[in-house]
């Protein structure tokens, strides 16, 4: 098995570097003609939305077509599936991809709550992110 960073993802997708993204997709065939997968880390996932994002403006939209075609594509595989497919389900509707997936780990890992002062947060996950503790 091997691991792609988040500079290959971008690169696979954006093709703004041609050799680099050749590369990629070398790779991908080459570890799919030996039938093994490719793990992409929840870690990797968040980074690859903040820069799609933040440096080469994608919409949302683009951002979660991306995420949502990795997740049904066989030969990638994922460190947390139930967790990415329950935050990138949350990211089409809206909020900060990084935020969903630290709610969804928390309902994975069966935290009660999240205790956060971050407003969005608490309005898009009203019973679970709160910022007041009832002692």
């Amino acid at each position: 098995m091997i691991a792609l960073d988040t500079n290959a993802l971008v690169r696979m997708l954006i093709e703004d570097n041609e050799k680099q993204a050749v590369t990629v997709k070398k790779l991908i065939e080459s570890v799919e003609k030996k039938g093994q997968q490719i793990i992409i880390l929840t870690e990797v996932l968040i980074e690859t939305a903040w820069v799609l994002e933040s440096v080469y403006d994608c919409t949302r939209k683009d951002i979660y077509r991306f995420l949502e075609t990795l997740m049904h594509t066989s030969i990638f595989i994922f460190s947390e599936p139930q967790v990415m497919g329950n935050a990138i389900r949350h990211f089409r509707k809206g909020g900060d991809f990084a935020d969903l997936v630290i709610v969804m780990q928390a309902i994975n890992h069966r935290a009660r709550k999240i205790f956060s002062f971050d407003k969005k947060l608490q309005k898009t996950f009203p019973d679970y992110v709160i910022e007041k503790l009832d002692l």
